[in-house]
Parts: structure tokens; C-alpha cells; sequence
């Protein structure tokens, strides 16, 4: 493990918070109202806190894996 895979990392665990708060912004509201609207006819299908914990494992675990195995090609592509 070196700095680079460390300061990968770190950098697409910047960048899956990021994404994670946009799509909180963004997606779950209206997954959550659709949710919600479709209960009244029993066709609500998944729960939208499924969906968002499948984004959570991979912004905050599998983005972060990503980096640290990317960090040494990142230096060689960056210099």
C-alpha cells in the first residue's frame, strides 16, 4: 500500500460523499413520494430505503476500494 493508493482513496471517498449527498438531494425524495403514493393502490414494490442503502455500500465502500487500487495507476497517468 502506498501514499498514492492511500491519497486515491481518500479522493473516491470525497467523491462517493459527494455523490451520496446529491442523490439524497435529488433521488430519494422523489423515490420516497412515489413510495408513498403507490401504497394507497398496493403496488409500492421495493422500499426506497433499500435502494439508498445499495448507494451507501457503494459510495462509501466500494468507491474507496476503488481508489486504493487505482491510486498507483492514477500516478502513472498523472505523473
Amino acid at each position: 500500500m502506498t501514499f498514492y493508493s492511500l491519497i486515491g482513496a481518500l479522493l473516491f471517498l470525497v467523491l462517493g460523499i459527494v455523490e451520496l449527498a446529491v442523490i439524497y438531494r435529488v433521488l430519494y425524495p422523489a423515490l420516497r413520494w412515489r413510495y408513498e403514493k403507490a401504497k394507497t393502490t398496493q403496488t409500492q414494490g421495493i422500499e426506497p430505503n433499500r435502494i439508498m442503502t445499495l448507494f451507501r455500500i457503494q459510495s462509501l465502500i466500494v468507491m474507496p476500494l476503488l481508489g486504493l487500487f487505482l491510486g498507483d495507476r492514477m500516478k502513472a497517468i498523472f505523473g
